[in-house]
């Protein structure tokens, strides 16, 4: 019986580092004095954008048809720079956590090491190994004096393994530990050394994402108020990536309120004998000083 094709399929690149490589060339276009400061938990607001999502898109044909100027290919690169900044936090986060323990390595490697340099002493007692790569080993101070130590043990052993049958103590198990050791040492010696630059390149390249994926977002704050005013839902559509913000109130609740009645100054001696020249039906007053003016008025 004939066994079936099987196609191969080659596993999916995950959709967050899908996202942050397809914007590497648009994050390091991004100029440096546009940067945004990274002042949100990215986490969170990349989880609420893309619940958010299917409500912004259904916004989609609204805003083509009333507003044929907006940029469309960045509210459509939405999702991709909501992912984008998802990665590149991760790879921020990562490269700041502290790298595996030198000291930890360093004390066990030394443990491997006396116990391979005392059976290498042995075998080469026996003449079964020469005795004179010993003398150039480098000794186990330094980190890098000791990894190196492992390796060369691991394979002046592992040279003459063949004839070492019922001659030694060792099994291959303990070699392969350390090469191991002397790999992971060199590896975390080697991150400690240059994790200053790589930090700050991933923090860098995390600001960058950052700032594509808050200005497309706030494009759609922006425009979705005049889409939606009346239905007063955008925070429900596009939420604030700092928190709600307060919804505007009803229209009767913003018509002004009739000014309060403004108190009447008290009257000046003059306005008073004014007031009560016209009340004694003298007529208009006239001008002080003047024809036919009060004589007492202003005195």
């Amino acid at each position: 019986m004939s066994q079936p094709n099987v196609m191969a399929v080659s596993a999916p690149v995950p959709r967050f580092r899908e996202a942050y490589q397809i914007l590497i060339a648009e994050m390091r276009a991004v100029p440096s004095d546009e940067l945004a400061n990274v002042n949100l938990d990215i986490p969170t607001a990349v989880t609420m954008v893309l619940g958010a999502l299917p409500q912004i898109r259904a916004l989609r044909s609204q805003i083509m048809a009333t507003m044929p100027a907006f940029d469309m290919a960045r509210f459509d690169k939405l999702e991709t720079y909501t992912m984008a900044v998802g990665y590149a936090n991760s790879l921020y986060l990562a490269a700041s956590q502290p790298s595996e323990s030198i000291e930890k390595l360093a004390e066990a490697g030394a443990t491997v090491r006396d116990l391979l340099l005392a059976e290498a002493t042995t075998l080469a007692h026996r003449n079964l190994i020469d005795g004179q790569r010993l003398k150039e080993l480098k000794g186990a101070n330094g980190y890098r004096n000791l990894a190196t130590d492992l390796l060369t043990l691991a394979a002046m052993v592992r040279d003459v393994w063949p004839v070492l049958a019922g001659r030694t103590t060792l099994h291959l198990t303990e070699l392969d530990q350390a090469e191991t050791l002397a790999d992971r040492l060199l590896t975390a010696v080697g991150e400690r050394d240059q994790g200053p630059a790589v930090v700050a390149t991933s923090a860098e390249n995390r600001q960058r994402a950052f700032t594509l994926f808050t200005s497309a977002y706030d494009n759609v704050r922006r425009v979705a108020p005049f889409l939606r005013w009346h239905e007063e839902d955008v925070d429900e559509i596009a939420p604030s990536l700092y928190g709600k913000s307060p919804r505007r109130k009803n229209s009767d609740a913003t018509t002004p309120a009739s000014p309060a009645p403004v108190a009447k100054p008290p009257a000046s001696p003059d306005a008073e004998h004014v007031e009560t020249a016209l009340a004694s039906g003298s007529g208009k007053p006239g001008r002080i000083g003047f024809p036919d003016s009060e004589p007492f008025i202003g005195r």
